[in-house]
């Protein structure tokens, strides 16, 4: 399609019937495609325009697993990935508190109590304790009341 672009007219024309009015008059109005296909529906931003999000702007981080990661910028908008820093705002409370130390699997943390209990010792071998409760069970009668009753020794 060629389109011609024409001027309006200045409003100090005299008559409305001026001859660049008559030439936007004459012009004949191309239907769009929308309308092509669906004659006497109206394009709105609501239920409608809902069926046309079909591109994807992100895809999921390496870092934090969100589909969050833009294709384009190549930047996580969740973790900030590939940036060093996690991505974190004190303005946003709640995302800090689902990121903070305690909530994933603390591969090296959750080890650090039971190594401070024992002074840090490395190349060790540890004491063996002798555990209680072990061993056959032998039966013991009590003369007074008539009774067996078994005694772990």
């Amino acid at each position: 399609f060629f389109f011609l672009m024409i001027r309006r007219p200045p409003r100090s024309t005299p008559k409305p019937s001026s001859a660049a009015s008559d030439v936007y008059k004459r012009q004949v109005s191309t239907q769009s495609t929308w309308d092509i296909y669906q004659p006497g529906k109206k394009m709105t931003k609501g239920t409608t325009s809902q069926g046309e999000r079909r591109k994807k702007n992100a895809t999921f981080c390496r870092r934090c697993g969100k589909i969050s990661y833009h294709k384009q910028r190549k930047r996580c908008s969740s973790c900030g990935y590939p940036e060093a820093h996690l991505r974190r705002y004190n303005w946003a409370k709640k995302a800090v508190r689902r990121r903070t130390t305690g909530t994933g699997r603390m591969r090296y943390l959750k080890d650090i109590p039971r190594k401070l209990k024992n002074g840090f010792k490395e190349f060790s071998q540890a004491k063996r304790v002798k555990q209680r409760g072990k061993g056959k069970a032998k039966p013991e009668v009590k003369e007074s009341k008539q009774t067996i009753t078994w005694i772990n020794i």
